[in-house]
C-alpha cells in the first residue's frame, strides 16, 4: 500500500510593503529547499503567504483580520513572524463576524493586523509557542535607501515606532523555546521590476527606456539616482524595493522550520523507504513513482468520462493494449496517476504496476522497465521453472529474471502468459514517447500485440499535430483501444482555479478568475497550472489583475508561458545563470547531472543560486539515468527560442559543453588504482568515463555542423576527425558499457 501523505502548513506574519524581499526569498528559495527535504518523508509543505490572500470583497467588508486569523488556525502550530521597522495597517473597525468569533479583538483597538496575528497565533496560545519563530531585521540598511523609497521601509510615524518597539520587547520577554533572531542583515540593492507587467502596460518608448536602465529586471541604486522624473515615477509604480544579502535570514528560517517539523512529526534522520524497511530495487523504484503520482494528484479535477473509459478497459476482456493520447500538457500523466491509484484501491486482488517515464533515474530505460515489470510479476505470483542439471533430478526453482533486453523480452511475455486467470494485472506506462530510443524502444517490438484477457497494458503518448511520432506510427499497425484526453471544460478549469491558489491560502476573486478563464489557453491543463504557479509566487496585490492579463493568449501559448517562466527565473536568479543552465540543458545530448551543472556554473557570479533555481523548475524537469532534462517539450522549445535561436548561439553552447567534457579524463581511476587492478585476477575492464565518451564526439559534431557546414576544411571538422582517430578515445569507447 502506498504511504499516506501528510501536509504541514506554515503561516507567515509580517507587514507587506516593506517585506516583499523576505517573503520572495522564502517563497523562491527557502520553501522549495524545505519541500525537497520533506519529500522523501511523504510530507507536503504549504506556505500561507497572504499578500493577495484577501479578496477585494473581503477587504471591503473589513474581513481582512478574519481571513488572517482563520489561516493561522489552519497552519497551527507553525508560525513565522518577521518584523522590520513598520508597524503595519491598523483597522478602523472589525467585522461583525470577527467580533463574534474572536471576542478578545474588541479590546484590541489601535493595534495593527500584524500585531493581532502575533497575539492570536503565539502570545495568547501557549501550545503554539514551541514552534513559533521570529526574525527581526537590522535597520542599518535604511541609510542606503533613497529618501522617496525609504518611506516604504521606515516606521510610519513616532507612535507606530513605539508600538512596534513594545511588541518586539514583549516577544523577547515571552520566553519562547525558539528565541527571536535579532538583527538579521540585508542591504539595499535597488528596485526589482516585473518586466512582464511593464511590457504589458507601457508605451514602446517608455518600455525601451526602462529596459536600458533595468536590465535583468533590476534598477540598481546607481541607476535609480540618475533617473529622470518620468522614469522614476514609472519605477516607483512597477518596482518594489529589493534587498540583497538575505542568505543568513534564509538559512535561519530553514534550520528552525526543519527542526520544528522534524520534532512535530518525529521524523528519522533518514527517510523511510516504501515497504516498511524494504530496501531493494523494487522498493526504491516504487517510491519514485508513488511520489510522482502524488505530485500529479494534489490538484486533479473532473475527467470523469476518461476515468470511466480507463476502468472499463481494465475491467473488460479485450486482448489489446490501451493507448491514452492527447496534446502536450493535456493531462495524460495525471489521468493515469488517478487511474492507477484508485483502481488499486477499489479492486482487491488486482496488481497495478505504474511506470511513469521520467519519474525516476531508471524509468526512461527500456531494459530496466522490462526488468521491473518481470520482478514485480515474479514477486507477486512466485513463478517457478523446472530445471534439470546434468546427472541430477529435475529441480523446481524460482523463475529467474535476466539482465539483457534480448533475454528480457521473451521472459516478459512468458510471465504475462503465466498470470493466473483469477487475477487481474494492469501495467501502466506513461509517456512512452519519452523512453530512451536505445534498444529501438520506440518501434514497440517489445510490446506484445496479443494479451491475456485478464492482463492489461495502459500506455500514453503525446499526440501533437506537428512532427513525426514513431510511437503513434507503431500503434497504427497493431490493434489497440484509444482514449483521447481533450481540453478542460469550463467547470473543470474553474475547479482548478479554486484549488491551486488555495494551497497557499491565496484566493482569486470572481472577477480575477473570470479574466484568467477568459483566456482560451487555459483549456490546456499544463498552461493553467503553470499560470497558477506563477501567480502563487507573485507578491503584488496591486498588480495582480495586470499580471493575469499579461499571460499569453494566442499562438503556441504553452511555449509562450514557459518563456515567461524563464524571464522570471532571470529576475530571481540572474540572467547569466539562467541562460547558462537552460541553454546547456537544451544542448546536451542526454541531459546533464546536477554535479555537471554545478561545475559548469561554478565560475558565474550567481553560481551559488544554481540549486535554488533548479528547485524552481524541478516540476518541469525529468531525470534520465541521473541526468536532468526537460519533461515538457514546450519548456525545451521555449529555451531554444529564447536563447538558442541562432546557429551562432547553438554552436557556442555546444562548444562550451565540448570544452567541459574534453577537460575530463577518459578513465575514472588514478594511476595507482590502475596498477592495483592490473594485479587482480581475473582481469577486469577499466572504469570508463562514459559521459565523456558519449557527449564529447556528439558535441564536437554539432559545433562542426553549425559553424563549418559550408567549409569541409573547417578546423571544427578537423577536431571531429582528430577525436575519432585518437587511440585513447577509441580504447575508452571500446571498453565503455554498450
Amino acid at each position: 500500500m502506498p504511504t499516506i501523505w501528510k501536509t504541514v502548513r506554515v503561516f507567515i506574519s509580517s507587514t507587506f510593503r516593506d517585506m516583499h524581499a523576505e517573503r520572495d526569498h522564502l517563497v523562491r528559495v527557502v520553501f522549495p529547499a524545505l519541500r525537497e527535504k520533506l519529500l522523501p518523508h511523504r510530507i507536503h509543505l504549504d506556505d500561507i503567504d497572504l499578500r493577495w490572500g484577501v479578496t477585494r470583497e473581503q477587504a471591503d467588508r473589513d474581513m481582512a483580520l478574519d481571513v488572517c486569523l482563520e489561516q493561522i488556525d489552519n497552519a497551527r502550530p507553525l508560525f513565522i513572524g518577521i518584523l522590520g521597522e513598520r508597524y503595519g495597517y491598523v483597522p478602523e473597525q472589525f467585522s461583525v463576524e470577527a467580533a463574534s468569533k474572536y471576542g478578545w479583538v474588541q479590546h484590541q483597538t489601535g493595534k495593527s493586523i500584524t500585531e493581532l496575528e502575533i497575539l492570536y497565533g503565539v502570545l495568547r496560545q501557549h501550545e503554539m509557542q514551541a514552534r513559533a519563530m521570529f526574525f527581526f531585521r537590522d535597520p542599518a540598511f535604511l541609510s542606503e535607501v533613497p529618501e522617496p523609497l525609504r518611506r516604504q521601509m521606515a516606521a510610519e510615524d513616532a507612535e507606530s515606532a513605539e508600538k512596534l518597539a513594545v511588541l518586539k520587547r514583549v516577544i523577547r520577554e515571552a520566553g519562547l523555546p525558539i528565541p527571536p533572531v535579532e538583527h538579521y542583515p540585508c542591504r539595499f540593492a535597488g528596485l526589482r521590476i516585473d518586466r512582464r507587467l511593464v511590457n504589458f502596460h507601457l508605451e514602446e518608448a517608455d518600455a525601451k527606456a526602462l529596459e536600458a536602465v533595468a536590465g535583468g529586471g533590476m534598477v540598481t541604486p546607481e541607476a535609480y539616482a540618475n533617473l529622470d522624473d518620468h522614469l522614476r515615477e514609472i519605477v516607483g509604480k512597477y518596482g518594489v524595493v529589493y534587498l540583497a544579502g538575505l542568505e543568513e535570514f534564509g538559512r535561519a528560517v530553514l534550520e528552525r522550520l526543519w527542526n520544528a517539523i522534524r520534532d512535530q512529526h518525529n521524523l528519522p534522520d533518514e527517510p523511510p523507504m516504501a515497504g516498511a524497511g524494504e530496501r531493494d530495487e523494487l522498493a526504491e523504484e516504487r517510491d519514485y513513482h508513488e511520489r510522482f503520482m502524488e505530485s500529479r494528484l494534489r490538484v486533479y479535477v473532473g475527467r470523469e468520462t476518461v476515468q470511466r473509459e480507463l476502468v472499463a478497459y481494465a475491467d473488460g476482456g479485450e486482448r489489446m493494449p490501451c493507448l491514452v493520447a492527447g496534446r502536450s500538457g493535456s493531462g495524460k500523466s495525471a489521468a493515469l496517476a488517478r487511474f492507477a491509484t484508485e483502481y488499486a484501491e477499489t479492486h482487491a486482488g488486482a496488481l497495478v504496476v505504474p511506470r511513469f517515464v521520467g519519474a525516476s533515474p531508471a524509468s526512461t530505460n527500456l531494459r530496466l522497465m522490462l526488468r521491473r515489470f518481470c520482478l514485480e510479476l515474479q514477486r507477486e505470483f512466485q513463478f517457478t521453472d523446472a530445471v534439470q542439471r546434468e546427472g541430477q533430478a529435475t529441480e523446481v526453482v524460482p523463475a529467474g529474471v535476466p539482465q539483457t533486453v534480448h533475454e528480457l523480452i521473451p521472459r516478459f511475455r512468458d510471465f504475462l502468459g503465466r498470470v493466473p486467470e483469477g487475477r487481474r494485472v494492469v501495467l501502466v506506462i506513461d509517456a512512452l514517447d519519452q523512453l530512451d530510443e536505445s534498444d529501438d524502444a520506440h518501434s514497440l517490438y517489445w510490446l506484445p500485440r496479443d494479451w491475456p484477457a485478464h492482463v492489461k497494458a495502459m500506455v500514453s503518448c503525446v499526440a501533437d499535430p506537428v512532427g513525426k511520432n514513431r510511437i503513434l506510427d507503431a500503434f497504427e499497425h497493431r490493434p489497440h483501444r484509444r482514449v483521447e484526453i481533450g481540453a478542460l471544460d469550463a467547470n473543470e478549469r474553474l475547479e482548478i482555479v479554486r484549488a491551486v491558489p488555495s494551497l497557499s491560502a491565496k484566493t482569486l476573486d470572481a472577477g480575477q478568475a473570470g479574466v484568467l478563464l477568459s483566456n482560451p489557453a487555459t483549456e490546456n491543463p499544463l498552461f493553467l497550472l503553470v499560470a497558477l504557479e506563477e501567480l502563487r509566487g507573485f507578491g503584488s496585490y496591486e498588480h495582480l489583475n495586470a499580471r493575469i492579463r499579461a499571460f499569453p493568449n494566442e499562438g503556441d501559448t504553452v511555449t509562450a508561458i514557459f518563456t515567461q517562466v524563464i524571464q522570471r527565473l532571470e529576475d530571481d536568479f540572474g540572467e547569466e545563470l539562467t541562460r547558462t543552465v537552460l541553454s546547456l540543458l537544451a544542448s546536451a545530448r542526454r541531459g546533464l547531472s546536477e554535479r555537471e551543472l554545478g561545475e559548469l556554473t561554478a565560475s558565474l557570479e550567481q553560481g551559488d543560486n544554481l540549486f535554488a533555481a533548479l528547485r524552481q523548475i524541478r516540476p518541469y524537469l525529468q531525470a534520465r539515468g541521473g541526468l536532468l532534462d526537460f519533461f515538457h517539450r514546450n519548456f525545451g522549445r521555449a529555451v531554444r527560442e529564447h536563447y538558442l535561436n541562432t546557429e551562432e548561439a547553438q554552436a557556442d553552447a555546444h562548444a562550451r559543453l565540448a570544452a567541459y567534457f574534453r577537460g575530463q579524463e577518459y578513465f575514472t581511476e588514478s594511476f595507482e588504482e590502475q596498477r592495483a587492478r592490473a594485479r587482480r585476477l581475473p582481469p577486469t575492464p577499466r572504469p570508463v568515463n562514459v559521459r565523456k565518451v558519449d557527449e564529447l564526439p556528439w558535441q564536437l559534431l554539432q559545433v562542426a555542423k553549425k559553424t563549418g557546414k559550408e567549409d569541409p576544411k573547417s578546423p571544427h571538422w578537423d577536431a571531429v576527425a582528430d577525436l575519432l582517430t585518437d587511440w585513447q578515445f577509441l580504447e575508452a569507447k571500446a571498453e565503455a558499457e554498450p
